[in-house]
């Protein structure tokens, strides 16, 4: 028997599982884009605005530590974007590391998976599978948040480039929870590494920001 035997049925059941979750939150993130985007087109309608709300921010190390720098003053999406790109992208990261480690460790724990075992489910089924109902919720996530975007006007590039980032750091991340998952031996303890990784990139990105000199 393969390995993977029983892959598709694992994830036919975790998309069954969470066919209201993960809609819910990827409507969350899109319409939270969205909101972010009509709400700075009120707030900075010209680009004297933007540039001196730019300037203001890249002054105050915290809030580029926070957020991350904004590299193009002149720019709408930019500066719409500013609180989003680097705390969204971690909040997506945390949303897909808790799936992965759901289908994975928590499964385990529950004695689903042992169950599931005992069929024609292969070694590197269920893993395969939560990474996949991972992957293709980043993917979908990015999409719709880069087509939220492009429907508030702001340009493709800059909007397809915003979705690519939040869909790579939640594979990112979804990587990393599968591996903790496999480490750990608690759905908790994988929780807790995972976590941890994260916050420990986000507050090197935060120095590295902060020290940029922007």
């Amino acid at each position: 028997m393969s390995g993977f035997e029983g892959t598709r049925s694992l994830i036919a059941l975790a998309m069954r599982r969470d066919r209201v979750l993960i809609p819910a939150w990827i409507a969350v993130f899109v319409l939270m884009v969205m909101g972010s985007a009509s709400a700075t087109v009120g707030l900075y309608p010209t680009v004297a605005l933007r540039v001196q709300a730019a300037h203001a921010i890249n002054g105050t190390p915290s809030l580029v530590a926070l957020y991350g720098p904004i590299y193009d003053p002149r720019s709408l999406g930019a500066v719409s974007m500013l609180k989003l790109t680097a705390l969204g992208a971690a909040m997506v990261a945390v949303l897909t590391a808790i799936l992965t480690i759901r289908h994975t460790r928590a499964e385990e724990e529950t004695g689903r998976l042992d169950l599931l075992g005992a069929t024609v489910v292969g070694r590197r089924a269920a893993l395969t599978a939560a990474l996949v109902v991972a992957t293709a919720t980043s993917v979908t996530l990015g999409g719709l948040s880069a087509a939220g975007l492009m429907l508030e006007g702001l340009p493709v590039a800059g909007s397809l480039a915003f979705g690519a980032a939040w869909a790579g750091a939640g594979i990112a991340f979804a990587a990393v929870a599968a591996v903790a998952a496999q480490l750990a031996t608690t759905a908790r303890n994988a929780t807790s590494l995972t976590m941890g990784g994260l916050g420990l990139s986000y507050a090197l990105r935060g120095v590295g920001d902060a020290s940029s000199g922007l």
